[in-house]
């Protein structure tokens, strides 16, 4: 009786452990899913766009994650889209740092909520400054 039990135990573990295995649908997370972005040059000058969004840890000592970084040229008057940049789970609004540096070195640092029906939007003004908002 003793290797029945054993038996069923380690059968029951293995099929639990093996069906729970790459479940995307359980309550406690979904599926990631993710968000556009938009990177907009309203400056009279072309600007290579250099980007990292970073997870916004909630303890000071914890590390950063690096969720999307890349580089684009953007003309000017030009926007340019990025496609499934900013990962978002099904606990939505979450919290990510931008950093953003242009060519000029000009640069900037963004704490900011991200929601699921959201486009990430960073522009380069007239007067080429940089700024990070979300858009509906």
């Amino acid at each position: 009786m003793t290797e029945s039990r054993r038996t069923a135990l380690g059968l029951l573990g293995t099929g639990l452990t093996a069906g729970l295995a790459g479940c995307s649908s359980l309550a406690f997370g979904g599926p990631d899913q993710y968000i556009p972005l938009s990177l907009r040059n309203e400056h009279d000058v072309t600007h290579v766009l250099s980007f990292s969004i970073v997870s916004t840890p909630s303890d000071p000592n914890d590390s950063f994650d690096v969720e999307s970084s890349d580089a684009r040229y953007v003309e000017p008057g030009e926007t340019r889209e990025v496609s499934e940049a900013v990962r978002v789970g099904d606990t939505s609004p979450i919290p990510r740092t931008v950093l953003v540096m242009l060519e000029t070195e000009a640069a900037t640092r963004t704490r900011i909520l991200v929601a699921i029906d959201e486009t990430l939007r960073i522009t380069v003004t007239e007067t080429g400054d940089i700024t990070v908002e979300t858009r509906r």
